[in-house]
């Protein structure tokens, strides 16, 4: 996979899935989630903080 470091000027399209490397956010260290033209964001995170923890991300690839 190829990670987008949340630095880069490259950002993922408004309201596109992707998955964010956010080690310290949950047990995994990942979470599937969407872009908001400002900030990562999943209907059921518990606060507002979860965008802060993204490192990197990376788009999914459509599956034949």
């Amino acid at each position: 996979m190829n990670w987008i470091d949340i630095e880069s000027e490259v950002k993922p399209q408004k309201g596109r899935v992707v998955l964010c490397y956010c080690p310290g956010w949950n047990d995994t260290g990942y979470q599937v989630a969407q872009w908001d033209g400002n900030k990562f964001f999943y209907d059921e995170q518990p606060n507002t903080l979860f965008s802060d923890y993204v490192e990197s991300w990376n788009i999914f690839m459509e599956a034949d």
